[in-house]
């Protein structure tokens, strides 16, 4: 049968091809990556060492020259485009029914083709990193339960430097100049953690462009997996600033892990020279720790909370206000769907993985007394 011309309104054989390849990527890609999750080692030697850091090279020389996310921008044109779409095939159908289910069938399904193909380059460029080892794995850092004391004494040791360093140090109010500073953290880290943690030069972050919707979906930050560029809020609490800039640069060099992330992200705040980023890194290390002491012993909770300065106090409860104010039904909506996204990257415990940072804060505890730690992390 000869290929349809350009007036029947069938697409001709080379596009039939694209279509159908575009199509079929997504499958593929599912494939691959819920394939691949019982060869974390295979993934590791084939992905997150030779290809990812190239990729993300070249991503950060593609995306770096621009002062806004272009991730932000590609979005904002597909939505323009499929509300363009969608509004010619209500006007094909006020032109007849034929027409209008013919527009309909074929906005659904180069609807569903973008789809698949975002979803196979969210894969490629990103996605694979949560088939890695786990970031102890890969460090061989022993993780292990720990006490009730010991837990108490990782928060009484992270007070008292948190309460050192904000008698010494406001935080500052200048976003753009802490954003400026980012970079020296890990530039500190260097290749300490090497090769677990490769030592790049992702992109610099960004502030979103979006950051008042970012605020009501209570969010300081995300990548955008398809540009390895790290956004974050501008209207994030200036203590928790640092710390926000720190973990989504962590993303950018492939810890997809949300607990690792926050851990990698602390190690860099609490290297930087600014105070302001080592008071904001041991400031969510105690928050996190405490946590955990408050299940254990809220006894001993209480204790440590008494002890911090009340500046201190002041930024949590600052923290704190800002996540009353920004609550609503899209926050909900918003964090019921990123916990079902975590689940489905294989992240079994959803948000709550935040929280595993404490295991990784123990085990760098523990090291660092014995001495077997880098030395730029002692």
């Amino acid at each position: 049968m000869a290929d349809a011309g350009p007036g029947s309104g069938r697409p001709g054989l080379p596009l039939r091809i694209l279509l159908g390849s575009l199509l079929a990527s997504g499958p593929a890609a599912a494939l691959v990556f819920y394939g691949s999750a019982d060869w974390p080692d295979t993934v590791e030697r084939l992905y997150g060492r030779p290809l990812y850091p190239a990729l993300d090279r070249g991503l950060a020389a593609l995306t770096g020259w621009c002062p806004w996310s272009l991730g932000e921008l590609l979005l904002l044109i597909l939505v323009a485009w499929a509300l363009a779409s969608a509004t010619r095939v209500v006007k094909g159908f006020s032109r007849g029914r034929r027409e209008g289910l013919g527009r309909l069938r074929a906005w659904a399904l180069r609807g569903v083709a973008t789809l698949s193909l975002l979803y196979a380059t969210f894969v490629a460029a990103w996605g694979l990193n949560y088939r890695r080892p786990p970031l102890a794995s890969r460090l061989a850092w022993p993780v292990a339960p720990a006490s009730t004391a010991e837990l108490g004494s990782l928060c009484s040791e992270l007070a008292a430097q948190v309460n050192g360093l904000r008698r010494a140090c406001p935080p500052d109010g200048d976003p753009a100049r802490v954003r400026s500073r980012a970079a020296e953290g890990y530039r500190r880290l260097g290749g300490a953690l090497a090769p677990a943690i490769p030592d790049l030069e992702p992109a610099p972050p960004k502030f979103a462009l979006l950051s008042a919707l970012m605020s009501r979906s209570l969010t300081h930050g995300m990548v955008v997996p398809w540009t390895h560029e790290a956004l974050v809020n501008r209207e994030t609490p200036a203590a928790s600033l640092p710390f926000a800039l720190c973990h989504e640069m962590a993303h950018q060099r492939g810890i997809a892990r949300e607990d690792e992330a926050n851990f990698v992200g602390y190690l860099a705040a609490r290297l930087h020279p600014d105070p302001g980023y080592r008071y904001s890194a041991l400031r969510f290390a105690l928050a996190e720790s405490l946590g955990k002491l408050a299940l254990a012993d809220p006894g001993a909770s209480a204790a440590v909370v008494e002890a911090l300065d009340p500046a201190v106090r002041e930024d949590y409860r600052r923290d704190a206000a800002w996540l009353r104010r920004n609550r609503s039904r899209f926050s909900e909506v918003q964090g019921r769907a990123y916990d079902h996204y975590l689940r489905a990257q294989g992240q079994r415990d959803g948000v709550r993985s935040y929280g595993r940072v404490v295991d990784l804060l123990l085990v760098e505890r523990r090291l660092r007394t014995t001495g077997a730690l880098p030395e730029v992390l002692r």
